[in-house]
């Protein structure tokens, strides 16, 4: 074993890094998307829409910047493949802003539909401990978001907000084909009833971004989706970001 001054030592060389925010840090490693013009612009208008709702957070608006690269590499691969872009889970949109804005989304041919309660996780179907989960995150982080969302997607009129309780509210859209689909609804009982009924509406080739898949506090959505993909021939890639990605 090493004495400690010199283990001490490594440890505060590792910590250095290129990249440190989300919970995680990278060191040697490209990070050119974060300084790509297109993504930057994008990112930038996003924070500033949604900077009104972290305003009583410390840290402001999260830097959950290598998330939204994720997810707008996955819409962008989604152009290629026949369908809509769809998100489970938006509140006042801080990633699918970044896509809109990223993809020029009012310009395209495509409808984004936008599932949310937008006004935090409903508990009636939830018990035990995705129940407390569920309620502290109500208490903590959600409210009444619905006039900021729309404001947020106003200028994309092909940007489709849709109010209800997932797995019914499905029903209130006319989606015929899935090119994406974003899931962030932080329990396991909503995101599988969800991904049960627009299974049979994905594309092929269409790309599935799990936001809460690896992160410790969700092992019931990650035993949860690795049971899924499995059962239709598939399997889920984790992300340092805490996402799960699955190719359909």
């Amino acid at each position: 074993m090493q004495p400690w001054p010199v283990r001490f030592k490594r440890w505060t060389t590792i910590l250095r890094c290129d990249y440190r925010g989300d919970g995680f840090g990278v060191r040697n490693r490209s990070l050119g998307f974060m300084t790509d013009p297109a993504f930057a612009r994008a990112w930038d208008e996003s924070v500033r829409l949604n900077a009104e709702v972290w305003r009583n957070f410390k840290t402001g608006v999260p830097d959950v910047r290598w998330r939204a690269h994720t997810c707008c590499w996955a819409a962008r691969h989604a152009l290629s493949i026949e369908g809509d872009f769809v998100e489970f889970g938006v509140n006042t949109g801080l990633l699918s802003v970044t896509v809109c804005n990223f993809l020029d989304f009012a310009k395209l041919d495509r409808k984004f539909w936008l599932f949310d309660t937008y006004a935090g996780i409903p508990v009636d179907r939830l018990i035990g401990e995705e129940r407390g989960i569920a309620e502290m995150y109500n208490k903590r982080h959600y409210s009444d978001c619905y006039e900021l969302a729309k404001r947020n997607f106003a200028p994309f009129p092909n940007a489709h907000l849709v109010q209800g309780i997932l797995p019914e509210s499905i029903d209130d859209a006319k989606i015929e084909k899935v090119a994406y689909l974003a899931i962030d609804l932080n329990n396991a009982t909503a995101e599988k009833l969800s991904i049960e009924k627009i299974w049979p509406k994905l594309s092929k080739g269409a790309i599935i971004v799990l936001d809460d898949y690896a992160f410790s506090a969700h092992e019931l959505q990650y035993a949860m989706w690795n049971d899924f993909a499995a059962s239709v021939g598939q399997s889920v890639l984790t992300m340092p970001t805490g996402q799960g990605v699955i190719v359909v």
